[in-house]
């Protein structure tokens, strides 16, 4: 945005309370100068429906939207995440850096379109499929970042370390050797990326060590401590899996989260993502560091692994934040909605992850975009001065919102609605979505289309 922009919004949700007939004073820089009372006529531009923060996505991997659906035929034994994790190593390995970035940047405009104004993209396919170092090591990196600016999402890329195929194991497995980097090759790529981000407002930096399985302890420690930025994002994958827990207690003594925190100091830029195992202790200890839970429930669900007690870690003072992890799905109401109701189901309760005459949809709502956005690094989440102006504008004229309270609305969308209830939406000030069409909607669709074509054929 080359100039200070006014948007006028009828509704909006500016931190805890529903505001009318209010203007919101930009920046040059997409930055929320001030929000003021004030008329269409004082705004350069004008949103009629009801405005709420974006939602950010704390745990993407967008090359698995190239398995969506694939997976479904049952092999001759159960089918776990472990099976499925053979059909994305499988694809993994035939991704080209074209092929990537095309897939990338229709990814992220089903994001944008979806509600997803931000996004972590949890990024391990740094190498050729043999292993062999691309001339430029941040390739892979910089299409990412490209896809990212294509499409007008804001994001906070997570170059994966991966260093060995399991506990134990001094090295990646064959089919893992495109992920594979040393510490000072990693400490090297994050440089580069570093460089390459310099000019870029809407891309942030983080550390992603892949797990605990595949990041050797001295790895882990010697990244943590040679990286300058101490304030950067750090996340992981960690108790997911059953199996998992089992060989780190053969090998570590101990289960993963209370390895980690013990080993580790823990704070609120660590995401540890999907925690979905963890012991009561753990559950107590984890929300005690202020450490952020990334659920991503409908990737969890079709994969077989298992529940996050939400309702618990949240007694327990932990906050979440949401991710669309394989891409299976992609949507801002269905991720809240199967969170809720995992709690209804295992309780037997309505209007679980909620405070008393407090709505459920606001609160998840609300609770989701601040706490991703903080994990995220990304000035988002919140409508305030200081916070980047993504905005999302749900249809007040759709039926099932027509002449609804705000809140009332805001529960339609996530318990009874999807992404044809959203009318528009905003990054940085600028509408990058409107009547649930991207501007590089019809090209985009294409070039992914012709990369799932190539690959079928090849």
């Amino acid at each position: 945005m080359d100039a200070s922009l006014k948007i006028y919004c009828k509704m909006l949700l500016q931190e805890d309370q529903w505001r009318n007939d209010v203007v919101i004073d930009l920046a040059a820089d997409g930055i929320i100068a001030k929000i003021e009372e004030g008329s269409p006529q004082a705004a350069d531009t004008c949103i009629s429906g009801i405005v709420v923060p974006g939602m950010p996505n704390a745990h993407s991997h967008c090359f698995q939207r190239l398995i969506a659906g694939l997976t479904g035929p049952r092999g001759s034994h159960n089918d776990s995440f472990w099976s499925w994790r053979e059909v994305m190593y499988r694809t993994a390995n035939l991704v080209s850096p074209e092929q990537f970035g095309a897939v990338a940047q229709w990814v992220f405009v089903e994001m944008l379109k979806a509600g997803f104004t931000s996004c972590a993209e949890f990024h391990y396919l740094h190498h050729q499929p043999n292993g062999v170092v691309y001339a430029n090591p941040a390739e892979m990196s910089e299409r990412l970042i490209g896809a990212a600016t294509q499409s007008g999402i804001a994001m906070t890329l997570l170059p994966v370390l991966y260093c060995s195929a399991g506990f134990g194991k001094e090295s990646v497995a064959h089919e893992q050797q495109r992920f594979a980097h040393s510490p000072s090759q990693y400490l090297r790529l994050l440089e580069s990326c570093k460089k390459i981000i310099s000019d870029k407002s809407l891309i942030e930096l983080g550390i992603a060590p892949h797990s605990l399985r595949a990041v050797p302890a001295n790895s882990l420690h010697e990244v943590l401590q040679s990286w300058p930025d101490k304030q950067c994002p750090v996340h992981l994958h960690i108790a997911e899996q059953p199996a998992e827990i089992e060989d780190c207690r053969h090998h570590l003594g101990v289960r993963p989260v209370e390895w980690l925190l013990d080993q580790f100091s823990v704070d609120q830029r660590w995401c540890l993502v999907h925690a979905t195992h963890m012991s009561d202790s753990e559950l107590q200890l984890a929300a005690a560091s202020r450490a952020t839970v990334g659920l991503c429930p409908t990737t969890e669900a079709d994969l077989g692994d298992g529940v996050f007690r939400t309702a618990d870690w949240l007694k327990a003072g932990g906050c979440f934040a949401i991710g669309t992890d394989s891409n299976v799905r992609i949507s801002v109401a269905e991720e809240l909605r199967l969170l809720e109701y995992n709690e209804r189901l295992r309780s037997g309760q309505r209007n679980v992850l909620t405070g008393t005459g407090t709505s459920c949809g606001r609160f998840l709502y609300q609770h989701a975009a601040r706490t991703g956005a903080a994990v995220l690094g990304q000035p988002a989440g919140r409508l305030a001065p200081g916070c980047r102006a993504d905005l999302l504008e749900l249809d007040a004229d759709h039926e099932l919102l027509n002449g609804r309270e705000p809140d009332v609305a805001l529960d339609s969308w996530i318990f009874a609605g999807d992404k044809s209830m959203l009318k528009s939406v905003w990054v940085a000030g600028q509408r990058v979505v409107n009547q649930g069409h991207h501007v590089a909607d019809t090209s985009l669709r294409s070039a992914f289309a012709q990369v799932l074509s190539e690959l079928k054929s090849g």
